[in-house]
């Protein structure tokens, strides 16, 4: 990339100082607006963030504001700390249980930061050392008290050097605002107080820097056609333009509802249904990546700052864990020495990690576009809920002004007390998704029978030739324990097949096909296409298949890699590392009957298995519920209504095969190792009981 070329236009004179500062004029109280993106080129996916300035002459009380919607594929499970290991303490929100870095937050002397992904600003030739983004944002946080000592810490970086390629945005209690592009050894701020600078009151930026491509400072949006992100910039820019056309101002609920959770076409048009879209009805699918509220937001954040006479530390840090269109904002003030339950967590914080679940759901299968059939339930439960979180916290402030003595407390219950209205709210949506997600499976007590006709006759001595998936050097423990299970004393013939084997068609010399635990995209890789079609066919000409934790992921049909040989998909993929543990699974009078059980619970080992739900692929029959969860694993930030009731145990027809997946692991010693034989009777169409 070339080196950041210095601005040369009518608002500034041309230096060739590594310091520049584009001011003039009276100060204003500012809001500086943010919205993450990111990069995706060719060779790299990249982080990066757009940025608004706004001067608090367009808000209504005249706070400044300070946004940031902040998308990243890299860490998608955020928290909201406390900061209290440097000078100042501060709160920011942080990859979750990594405090190294923040990336976005407040101190308590009211100064805010937030930052945008520019690499532009860097040169090829750049040697990276010294602060990066995080790094130098937690730094500031932690010694910075207004704007310009922030821009002192960037002078005594430039010597020494750093590690950042950015677009800074800052406020402070003062009212102080300022952008800095901000590369290795050089920076250039710009005043947004300045009218000159920011003559209709704000500047957008997004994932480029004006001084690399030497533009004004206010671009028009004829010299961004080719420029990436330059649809984001542009979007921004006009919401924020038709905000304050005649007179119109700018309040925290605009920031929150209209720019956090936008969603327009590359025109620049909102989708219909949105919340800046005309009304009618939403599309059914929305491609969700370039606009703003997209498919890799992992978090938000609306500072709202404070007037010069108020106390530093009403300074609040409105957040949104989770994709903003599927979660919902709760107030942190700056008097809070702790962060509510649902907020934080070395997992992820509950509220952003329930959002998770919720998007994940809606994704089209090629994760860039989602399916907009929940929003309008979601947002018709969450957004009055959170209109009147905005209404007591802003009442809260102003009583907090007549009552400073009892600010802290009070502060600090109003946080606890909100942040549990707003998990509870979400909490909700995550059974009510869950619900939705689990209807129209075929119930097992509807089914006139589970036990297939036999397609696939075992060979002439009785005996079910089983093919068990191993890709080891050596023969796999996951192995040996289905050869201690399945037995010649129980009627089995067992092998041990390669992926290579199964390329070469090994197995139509046998009547199932076991795919154990394990990992099921490496599964998937080690087979290759050819493989994988070679189970299919195997399959569809009457062979049976069993699915175990992994091998039940590999024969769904929600993922690029999977075999698809059972409507199904994998409900909170997004917390698939849920834990391990011992769970109990319910069964239907037929399932007892099909694996040999006569208990209607049993108690077994799990170990991540997949949380099956029906798929709805209109080329797949529906599957057939053998058995559902009845306790839930919620480790590593998966919340505990998620699992329960989700189907642990499925049966469904591929072709002329069968297929039955398990998610827990019932093969592990001291388990109930009969239903893993009942299993492959059943996909092998033997109906015999087992002993």
């Amino acid at each position: 990339m070339p080196t950041p070329a210095l601005i040369d236009d009518r608002r500034a004179d041309h230096v060739t100082n590594p310091v520049q500062r584009f001011t003039a004029g009276r100060l204003w109280l500012t809001i500086v607006v943010g919205v993450s993106s990111l990069v995706v080129t060719s060779a790299t996916v990249l982080h990066g963030c757009t940025t608004a300035v706004i001067s608090g002459r367009v808000t209504p009380d005249g706070r400044p504001l300070l946004w940031k919607n902040r998308d990243t594929t890299s860490s998608v499970h955020n928290e909201v700390v406390v900061i209290d290991d440097g000078p100042l303490r501060a709160i920011g929100v942080i990859n979750a249980g990594q405090d190294t870095s923040v990336w976005m937050g407040m101190n308590e002397a009211g100064f805010c930061i937030e930052n945008s992904l520019s690499l532009d600003l860097r040169d090829d030739d750049d040697q990276r050392k010294g602060l990066g983004n995080g790094a130098l944002m937690k730094k500031a946080l932690q010694s910075c008290r207004k704007v310009e000592d922030f821009r002192r810490l960037l002078e005594q970086t430039n010597a020494t050097g750093r590690s950042t390629a950015a677009n800074f945005g800052v406020i402070d209690a003062s009212g102080g605002a300022s952008v800095f592009e901000t590369g290795p050894n050089q920076f250039q701020e710009f005043d947004i107080n300045d009218p000159v600078v920011a003559p209709d009151g704000f500047l957008v930026r997004t994932n480029f820097a004006t001084t690399a491509k030497a533009l004004p400072a206010d671009p028009d949006a004829d010299s961004l056609t080719d420029v990436y992100s330059g649809v984001r910039y542009c979007r921004a820019d006009d919401l924020l333009s038709k905000a304050t056309d005649s007179g119109g101002t700018i309040d925290l609920r605009f920031v929150l509802r209209h720019l956090a959770r936008d969603m327009a076409d590359t025109n620049g048009v909102g989708f219909p249904g949105t919340i800046n879209g005309q009304a009618g009805p939403l599309p059914p699918v929305i491609p969700i990546d370039k606009t703003i509220s997209r498919r890799t937001t992992v978090s938000a954040v609306v500072f709202h700052g404070v007037q010069k006479d108020e106390p530093c530390e009403s300074t609040t840090m409105w957040t949104i864990l989770g994709d903003p269109k599927y979660s919902i904002a709760v107030p942190v003030e700056m008097r809070c020495r702790v962060i509510a339950d649902p907020l934080e967590g070395s997992r992820g914080g509950e509220i952003g990690e329930i959002a998770l679940t919720l998007r994940d759901w809606t994704l089209t299968k090629d994760r860039h576009s989602i399916h907009t059939h929940a929003l309008p339930g979601i947002w018709a439960d969450l957004w009055p809920i959170e209109d009147q979180l905005i209404r007591q916290n802003l009442e809260h402030r102003d009583r907090m002004l007549d009552t400073p003595g009892s600010a802290l407390q009070a502060s600090h219950s109003q946080h606890e007390r909100l942040a549990a209205k707003a998990y509870t709210a979400m909490r909700q949506e995550l059974v009510q998704a869950k619900q939705a997600a689990l209807q129209h499976a075929t119930k097992p007590d509807e089914s006139e029978s589970l036990v297939p006709q036999s397609r696939r006759a075992a060979g002439s001595d009785g005996v079910i030739h089983v093919a068990i998936y191993d890709h080891a050097e050596s023969v796999h423990r996951r192995t040996k324990t289905l050869l201690s299970v399945l037995t010649s004393d129980h009627g089995f013939q067992c092998d041990r097949v390669s992926p290579g084997d199964i390329r070469d068609g090994v197995l139509s010399g046998y009547d199932v096909l076991v795919m154990p635990g394990g990992s099921a995209s490496g599964q998937s890789k080690k087979l290759q296409d050819q493989g994988r079609e070679q189970i299919r066919r195997f399959v569809d000409s009457g062979g049976g298949y069993l699915g175990i934790c992994a091998g039940a992921y590999l024969a769904t049909a929600h993922y690029d890699w999977s075999l698809g040989l059972i409507d199904a998909r994998v409900w909170d993929r997004i917390h698939w590392a849920r834990g391990n543990g011992p769970v109990t699974v319910s069964l239907s009078e037929m399932g007892q009957q099909c694996l040999g059980i006569s208990d209607s619970r049993v108690d077994v080992d799990y170990a991540q298995g997949p949380l099956l739900v029906p798929g709805r692929y209109d080329h797949l029959p529906d599957y057939n519920v053998i058995a559902k969860f009845q306790t839930a694993v919620a480790q590593k930030g998966a919340h505990e209504d998620a699992m329960a009731g989700t189907h642990a145990v499925i049966h469904g027809e591929f072709g002329d095969g069968q297929v039955v997946c398990i998610s827990p692991h019932p093969e592990f010693p001291g388990g109930p190792n009969q239903m893993v034989r009942a299993a492959v009777r059943l996909v092998a169409g033997d109906t015999e009981d087992d002993d």
